[in-house]
């Protein structure tokens, strides 16, 4: 298994499931998974980090990236394979020392780009065939939990 270091994340369709809440005020709302919450803390503790890697630029991407405490964000990223290759320059690292994971077409680069790449269950069909690695979650079900239970167990193998 591969060191990984960082656990490079996207965030609609990973830690949340894609939907987008509006009210009838134009109030959006999103639901996160606690056991994804729970990944962070667990993976820290196993010396992996974390950063959000997300296509939105908006008050909630900044108040979920804040809530999960992930201080590495990339915020209004529609490139995702230059979000990323920017990531490893100011962070020092190379791709083999990360896993990227996203679930649209747009991510497909940077699980490309990634030592591991992986997808969630319910990632488009070209993700899932891109991935080294397809969770059995889906996106806002636990699937970061999931890829960080998996990369500690592959590393004790």
């Amino acid at each position: 298994m591969k060191r990984i270091k960082y656990i490079f994340a996207d965030m609609d369709g990973v830690v949340t499931d894609g939907t987008v809440r509006i009210d009838e005020h134009g109030k959006e709302s999103k639901a996160i998974c606690f056991r994804d919450l729970d990944a962070i803390g667990i993976g820290r503790r196993a010396g992996i980090e974390f950063a959000f890697v997300t296509g939105e630029d908006t008050p909630i991407a900044h108040f979920m990236a804040k809530r999960f405490g992930v201080d590495t964000v990339v915020f209004g990223a529609k490139d995702k394979k230059a979000a990323v290759e920017n990531l490893l320059l100011q962070l020092g690292l190379s791709a083999d020392e990360i896993c990227y994971i996203g679930d649209s077409a747009r991510d497909i680069p940077a699980i490309e780009l990634a030592g591991i790449g992986v997808t969630v269950q319910d990632g488009v069909l070209a993700a899932r065939r891109a991935a080294d690695i397809v969770t059995e979650c889906r996106g806002g079900t636990g699937a970061l939990l999931e890829l960080v239970e998996t990369i500690l167990e592959r590393r004790n193998k």
